[in-house]
């Protein structure tokens, strides 16, 4: 009975044969993979973080004032388009959302604590509409009806905003002023920064028009809204009462959709501002470290048996035998090395989660980006290694 010879797995001798070497190019090709992750995770973080609070509120529509270019330039419209809003066909209701950050200034008073006042993004809802979907503020909403009180945002800069998180009595016996008016902090919410607020108070509306009465001067600071909110009737569709908003409201609006909306605002981080050009030459930087690291190890695992190759070649083995082989070891490299890069990712995005209050996630799509760029980089540096042995005579190399 004839022998079944099996096929040597020549590629993964070539990368274990010298463990030493092999350890080193996966930390290479790690660290390039932490790179990378490092790169996606603070551009998903910054689009994501950027468009929580239009996630985090309860409608179908929005209305934005024409220039308003991003969600943080407080660029305001009358009250009195939200109520129009409210009359057209297919709307069950309308709702202003109030915003401030330029005047909002949130101080510590507590002793030992630091006296500067920080910028911090106040947020006024009036408490009886369906404006936040936010669960953590839904059941505190009784809380805001005593004037003067509001809730912090649990991912605040506690470098800032040194409050007690965790102990909703002790966070309201800490004295503190917004504004120079002083404010009784009587419970936390979940939001989460982002690239423009540090932080983030949800009040009342008539507590917001307390703090901020200067947003119209000599007149109701309720008077300008920051975003009108506008919840379809179920038995409506969205695209066809959009359309019927922008042919009434006055062209002093743009009416958006939800998606329409977060588009927008993602689309102005990404192209309009130089951060998006940052994280995308992190990513090529990133991708070039571990493209060089691996051209190495693979250049001098071909160098070392140079003399076995020739061997390959005076028995007749194809330019095609190599090619394969050389790619096999930089997809073992670039699936090896991923895998040790992913981890320490992981346990980064956690640490700066906590630090930064930003939405670093690690999601299937970001991990699928970076081990693509993972193979492409190993794959490209093997084929620019394996050149010299597919161009060299047998014959020379011995």
């Amino acid at each position: 009975m004839p022998v079944k010879l099996r096929k040597t797995p020549l590629a993964w001798k070539n990368l274990t044969h010298d463990w030493r070497r092999l350890a080193v190019a996966l930390a290479g090709i790690a660290f390039a993979v932490l790179l990378m992750f490092t790169q996606v995770g603070f551009q998903n973080a910054l689009f994501d973080s950027q468009v929580k609070v239009i996630d985090d509120l309860h409608g179908d529509i929005f209305l934005v004032s024409r220039a308003k270019y991003t969600l943080a330039a407080e660029k305001r419209f009358p009250l009195a388009l939200v109520k129009q809003a409210a009359s057209v066909p297919g709307v069950h209701g309308a709702y202003p959302f109030y915003s401030e950050l330029t005047l909002s200034r949130l101080k510590n008073l507590s002793p030992n604590r630091r006296s500067k006042a920080f910028p911090i993004r106040s947020i006024g809802i009036q408490l009886d509409d369906p404006v936040i979907d936010t669960q953590s503020i839904r059941d505190q909403i009784d809380k805001l009806r005593v004037r003067g009180t509001a809730l912090i945002d649990v991912h605040s800069r506690q470098a800032n905003f040194d409050f007690p998180r965790d102990d909703d009595k002790a966070l309201a016996a800490s004295p503190a002023e917004l504004a120079d008016k002083s404010i009784k902090l009587v419970g936390t919410f979940d939001l989460g920064t982002d690239f423009a607020h540090d932080g983030n108070l949800v009040m009342s509306a008539e507590s917001f028009a307390d703090f901020f009465p200067q947003r119209v001067p000599f007149g109701d600071p309720l008077s300008v809204v920051d975003l009108g909110i506008v919840d379809v009737s179920d038995d409506a569709d969205i695209d066809d009462v959009r359309d019927r908003l922008d042919a009434v409201i006055d062209d002093r609006v743009f009416v958006y959709t939800r998606e329409q909306f977060r588009d927008k605002e993602v689309s102005f981080w990404d192209t309009s501002t130089p951060i998006g050009i940052v994280f995308f030459a992190g990513k090529v930087i990133g991708f070039i470290v571990g493209m060089v690291i691996c051209y190495q190890v693979i250049y001098s695992d071909i160098a070392d048996h140079m003399s076995e190759f020739a061997t390959l070649k005076a028995m007749g083995y194809s330019r095609g035998y190599f090619i394969r082989l050389i790619v096999v070891e930089a997809v073992l490299l670039a699936l090896i090395g991923f895998v040790p890069g992913s981890i320490v990712s992981y346990g980064l995005y956690h640490v700066l989660a906590g630090s930064t209050g930003l939405l670093m996630r690690m999601t299937i799509p970001a991990a699928l980006t970076v081990l693509v760029l993972t193979l492409a980089m190993c794959v490209a540096s093997g084929l620019l290694a394996v050149r010299k042995l597919l161009s060299a005579d047998p014959a020379s190399l011995f």
